[in-house]
C-alpha cells in the first residue's frame, strides 16, 4: 500500500471495465460468502485494489463478518488500509490492524501463506509510516523482508506486484532512519523488477537515485537517474508519486551544477497532492534550495515555511523539525541572519555528528573560528555521507584559511578536492560566506584542482557577516532584559551593573540594529530570533 494509493483511491473506486478484473473476481467471491476465495482474491490484486478501486473494495469487505475477518487477517489488513485512506475514520482503521496484526504473528494460524505474513507486515509497517510514526514500522518491515527473502518461486508468484511491495518497505525503513536497510530492500525490490513494460519496480530505482543524490554521492544518482529515463518505465512513473525520490534527484543533480532552469523543470514535472504526499520535507527542501541557488534566499525561506505551514501539525512534530534545521539555518545565514540561525540549529538539530557541522558553519560566520573547529572536531570519527563528509572539509578549510598555512591545511586542501571530485558535488564551497568561499576555490586551484570550480558556473550562497554588527554575549542579556522593562535602573539592577554601562551598551545595540528606540529593536529582534529561548 502506497501514499498514492492512499490519495487516488477514492477519485478511482469506478475505473474502466478493462481494468476491473482484481474487483470483480473479489466482488464475486465476497457474494459467494467464499472468504477463502475472497482471501486469495486480495492477495492477488493487493496494490491493484488497494490503489484503483479502493472505496469499491472496502464498501465490499465490509459485508465480512468479524469471524471471517479472524480467520483471514489479510481481509482485515485490507479493510484497515480503506478505512486509514479516510481520514476521519483511522479509528476504525486500527481495529481492523490490530485483527489482522494479531492473527499473523500467532505462530499456529495454519490459514496463513508466508505470502500473507509478508503482505500484513508490510502493510503494518506502511500504517505506522503513515500516521507519523515511523520508528514503530522498523519491526514489521523487518519481518515482512525476512518473509519475502524466504518465499519460494511458487510464493513469490502469487504476489503480483512484489516490486512495489519491497519499495514500500524500503520507504519504512527510509523514514524510520534505517537508511543501509532501506537502500538494501530497494535493491532487492529493483532486482524483483521485470526489465520489460510494464515493470512496478520504478518506485525501488526512484528512491535508490534520490537517496544517493541527496546524501551527495552524484556518480551513483547519475547512474540511477540515466536508466530511470529510459525503458521499461513510463512518464506517468516518473511523474506521479512513484517518481517523487525520481524528480528530486533530477533536481539535486542539476543544482549542483546550477544548472537552476533544468532543476525547476523536474521540480514542477511532479503531480502529485502537496497537501498529502509523504515525500513533502524532501521537495520543500528541494524547492527551497532552487530558490537559494537562484539568488533568492528569503523567497526560499518564505517558500520553506509557507509548505510547512499547509502541512500543520505534521510540520512541527520534532521529527519534521529536526530534518528542516539544516536548511532553515543555511537560509537564515543566507539572510544575514547568524543569530537566528544559531538558534534554529541548537532548538532544532538532532544530536549527532551532522548537527556539529551545523553548529561550525553558524560559529564559521560568527567569526568564532576556535568553535567551529572544536565542533568540527566533535563530528569527525564518525560515518557521514558524501554530503556531509564534503561540507566538514569545505568548513575546516575555510577556518584554516584565516591563519598562518599549517601542515594540516594542505591535508583538508587535499581532501575536500578529491571529494568534490569524486562525489561531483559543488554546493559545499557554495556554502560558505563569500569571503571563505573566494581562499577556498583559490586554494583548491593551487592544489591542483581548480577543474572543480571550473566547471559550473558556481558562487557563494553566502554573505560574510560584519562581525562589527553582531551583538555580544552581554549586549544579548541587555536586550533580553528590555524585553521586561524599559527603565535603565532595572535593567543595570538586574545585570549587577552601573547605569552608565546600561546606556552604553543600548547605544551600542541600536546602532547594531540599525534602530533609534526600544520598539524597534524589539522588532527587530524578534525577527531575527535574538529572543528566542533555545530549549
Amino acid at each position: 500500500m502506497d501514499d498514492e494509493a492512499v490519495h487516488e483511491s477514492a477519485a478511482q473506486s469506478h475505473p474502466p471495465a478493462e481494468d476491473r478484473s482484481a474487483i470483480v473476481v473479489l466482488d464475486r467471491a465476497v457474494s459467494q460468502g467464499d472468504w477463502d476465495a475472497a482471501n486469495a482474491a486480495v492477495r492477488a490484486g493487493w496494490f491493484e485494489l488497494a490503489s484503483r478501486h479502493g472505496e469499491a473494495t472496502r464498501l465490499l469487505l465490509e459485508r465480512a463478518p468479524i469471524s471471517a475477518l479472524r480467520t483471514h487477517p489479510l481481509i482485515a489488513m485490507m479493510l484497515g488500509l480503506g478505512y486509514n485512506a479516510l481520514g476521519f475514520h483511522r479509528v476504525r482503521a486500527l481495529r481492523y490492524f490490530v485483527i489482522a496484526v494479531r492473527s499473523a504473528r500467532a505462530p499456529r494460524n495454519a490459514t496463513l501463506t508466508p505470502a500473507d505474513r509478508a503482505l500484513i507486515r508490510s502493510a503494518e509497517a506502511s500504517a505506522y509510516r503513515l500516521i507519523g510514526r515511523p520508528a514503530l514500522a522498523v519491526g514489521p518491515a523487518r519481518a515482512a523482508v525476512s518473509f519475502l527473502d524466504r518465499l519460494s518461486d511458487e510464493d513469490r508468484q502469487s504476489i503480483s506486484e512484489l516490486p512495489r511491495l519491497y519499495a514500500q518497505l524500503g520507504i519504512s525503513f527510509y523514514y524510520a532512519g534505517d537508511v543501509d536497510s532501506a537502500m538494501e530492500t530497494f535493491t532487492k525490490g529493483l532486482a524483483a523488477s521485470p526489465t520489460t513494460a510494464p515493470s512496478s519496480g520504478f518506485g525501488n530505482l526512484a528512491m535508490l537515485a534520490g537517496i544517493h543524490a541527496l546524501q551527495g554521492d552524484l556518480p551513483e544518482a547519475v547512474v540511477h537517474v540515466e536508466y530511470a529515463r529510459g525503458e521499461p518505465w513510463t512518464d506517468r512513473q516518473r511523474r506521479m508519486y512513484t517518481g517523487t525520490f525520481y524528480g528530486l534527484a533530477e533536481a539535486m543533480i542539476a543544482l549542483e551544477r546550477f544548472d537552476t532552469a533544468t532543476a525547476r523543470f523536474h521540480l514542477e514535472a511532479m503531480v502529485h497532492d502537496r497537501r498529502t504526499i509523504e515525500h513533502w520535507i524532501a521537495e520543500a527542501q528541494l524547492e527551497a534550495l532552487l530558490h537559494l541557488v537562484e539568488g533568492r534566499p528569503g523567497e526560499a525561506l518564505a517558500g520553506l515555511e509557507a509548505y510547512a505551514a499547509m502541512r500543520g501539525g505534521e510540520a512541527r512534530s520534532a521529527g519534521a523539525r529536526h530534518q528542516l534545521a539544516r536548511l532553515r539555518g543555511i537560509l537564515q545565514l543566507a539572510l544575514g541572519n547568524p543569530d537566528a540561525a544559531a538558534v534554529i540549529v541548537d532548538r532544532d538539530a538532532p544530536a549527532g555528528p551532522e548537527r556539529h557541522i551545523q553548529r561550525a558553519r553558524v560559529n564559521l560566520s560568527l567569526g568564532k573560528n576556535g568553535s567551529a573547529l572544536t565542533e568540527l572536531k566533535e563530528a569527525a570519527g564518525h560515518p557521514h555521507t558524501a554530503r556531509a563528509a564534503a561540507e566538514a572539509a569545505a568548513l575546516e578549510a575555510a577556518v584554516l584559511l584565516r591563519f598562518a598555512p599549517t601542515p594540516r591545511l594542505r591535508g583538508v586542501i587535499d581532501q575536500l578536492g578529491a571529494l568534490l571530485q569524486r562525489t561531483q558535488q559543488r554546493l559545499a564551497i557554495a556554502l560558505l560566506p563569500s569571503d571563505d568561499f573566494d581562499r577556498v576555490v583559490a586554494a583548491l586551484t593551487e592544489a591542483g584542482y581548480g577543474q572543480v570550480t571550473r566547471d559550473v558556473p558556481l558562487s557563494s550562497l553566502l554573505p560574510s557577516i560584519e562581525h562589527d554588527l553582531l551583538l555580544s554575549d552581554r549586549e544579548l542579556a541587555v536586550l533580553s532584559q528590555l524585553m521586561r522593562t524599559g527603565s535603565v535602573s532595572e535593567i543595570a539592577s538586574a545585570l549587577v551593573v552601573s547605569t552608565n554601562t546600561i546606556k552604553s551598551q543600548l547605544r551600542s545595540i541600536y546602532r547594531k540594529l540599525g534602530v533609534s528606540n526600544r520598539e524597534d529593536a524589539l522588532a527587530v529582534a524578534v525577527n531575527r530570533h535574538l529572543l528566542v529561548e533555545r530549549d
